[in-house]
């Protein structure tokens, strides 16, 4: 195994941006600058910013507070805008759609700053039930495409995440994703895992990894009960093992329930993964 491989992976941990304040996001909120100077002590590399109303942020300021603190961002997160304002990609009222839209794409232009990716997971909405599915199936659809194309005219990707079926209504497994990225056939389009949702959905970790290498540019983490890895039984040794096989070069997010406390979680999280994969 070439450790020097493997040690590109860099490691993050989602934080809320401060207009951010929803009970429902697994993402620590509150003091931002405090928040994190915490992952900067302990050695992160980067954060996941979870942001609801990128438009309005000071991305100047967000930037000065995550350099002058050696981390860098690792992703745009967009769950905060289905749960904090009720927008969603794929929904039955044309304000609603539009309005995400437009938001998506003031989250890319954000990224596009940092030269990171957009992920959307819960935030695409649902398809319904099966009698409005076809034309609820056109919408989230062209409204990935849009996305898409306008990613890659700014340099980045919207990155899909499959998830369980207790939280959307489509796109479920690594292999669902994979056949999604394929159909809409964009560079602006690509893949991240979640090993929470994995670990319900997916009937293998190093299969659903071989088999999305090709869209495959992020990964959130968290184990069985969603708390910091290490703590449930997922096994992440076969986790770093599939990536390292893959060459992949991207980041491992913590975006977990910070218990017993954010400051232990992302301790005891980062520990666990830097046993796997190295310093």
């Amino acid at each position: 195994i070439s450790l020097n491989r493997i040690r590109v992976m860099k490691i993050g941990f989602s934080v809320a941006t401060p207009e951010v304040d929803t009970p429902r996001l697994p993402a620590q909120q509150g003091d931002f600058g405090k928040n994190l100077q915490v992952l900067s002590d302990l050695g992160y590399d980067g954060v996941e910013l979870s942001v609801c109303r990128p438009a309005e942020l000071d991305i100047a300021l967000l930037e000065v507070e995550v350099t002058k603190r050696n981390l860098e961002v690792a992703s745009i997160h967009t769950a905060a805008m289905g749960f904090q304002d009720k927008l969603w990609l794929c929904h039955p009222d044309d304000l609603i759609r539009s309005e995400a839209l437009d938001r998506l794409k003031a989250a890319i232009e954000m990224a596009a700053h940092f030269s990171v990716d957009v992920l959307v997971g819960s935030f695409r909405g649902q398809l319904g039930n099966p009698e409005v599915r076809a034309q609820s199936m056109t919408w989230m659809r062209d409204a990935f495409w849009q996305a898409a194309d306008h990613a890659l005219k700014n340099g980045v990707r919207v990155l899909f995440e499959p998830q369980a079926k207790y939280s959307v209504d489509f796109g479920f497994t690594a292999q669902d994703g994979v056949a999604f990225a394929e159909e809409l056939d964009s560079a602006g389009f690509g893949l991240i895992l979640d090993t929470f949702h994995m670990n319900i959905e997916d009937k293998s970790f190093a299969k659903s990894i071989f088999d999305a290498r090709e869209h495959l540019h992020y990964l959130q983490i968290s184990d069985s009960n969603r708390l910091y890895p290490g703590a449930g039984h997922i096994d992440f040794g076969e986790i770093i093992n599939a990536l390292q096989a893959i060459d992949f070069d991207g980041y491992l997010s913590l975006q977990i329930l910070r218990e017993p406390s954010y400051e232990k979680s992302a301790e005891l999280g980062i520990m666990h993964l830097r046993s796997l994969i190295g310093p």
